[in-house]
C-alpha cells in the first residue's frame, strides 16, 4: 500500500475518534444527537456540524470543531483530497465478462390438474 493510503486512514481513524467526542460532548451539553456516518460522508453537515460546535460557548466543542475542520477541509482533508482509485486488477474484475449462465436441465411437465390446466390455479394465492 502506498503511503498515501496510510496518511488516508489514519485521518480517518483520527477524524473518527474526534467525531466520537463531538458527537458524545454535543449530546451531554446541548441534548444535540448527530449522525458520525453520515458526518464522514457528506460535506455539507459535516460543516453543519462543525459551525454548530464552534458557535458553541463549550471550549472543547470549539476545540474539536477546529481539528475536525482541518480533517475535512483543510489543504489535505479528507473532502478535498480524491479517494485514491483502486488497484487496476481489482478495477478490471468489476468490468470482466460474466460468465455464460449454466443450461437449464430439462424440467419434468407438470401433471394436468382436472380441468386440464398443468397448474393448480386454486393453489396460487393460499397458504398450504
Amino acid at each position: 500500500m502506498s503511503e498515501e493510503h496510510h496518511t488516508r486512514a489514519a485521518l480517518e481513524n483520527q477524524a473518527f475518534a474526534l467525531m466520537g467526542r463531538l458527537h458524545v460532548t454535543l449530546r451531554r451539553q446541548t441534548g444535540r444527537v448527530t449522525d458520525i456516518e453520515y458526518m464522514r460522508i457528506d460535506p455539507a453537515y459535516c460543516r453543519y456540524l462543525l459551525k454548530m460546535a464552534s458557535l458553541s460557548p463549550i471550549e472543547d466543542l470549539q476545540d474539536l470543531s477546529v481539528k475536525l475542520q482541518e480533517i475535512f477541509f483543510g489543504p489535505d482533508g479528507l473532502f478535498v483530497v480524491a479517494e485514491p482509485k483502486p488497484p487496476l486488477i481489482d478495477r478490471l474484475k468489476e468490468h470482466a465478462p460474466a460468465p455464460a449462465p449454466a443450461a437449464p436441465a430439462a424440467a419434468a411437465p407438470a401433471a394436468p390438474t382436472d380441468n386440464g390446466d398443468p397448474v393448480d390455479r386454486g393453489y396460487i394465492g393460499r397458504l398450504r
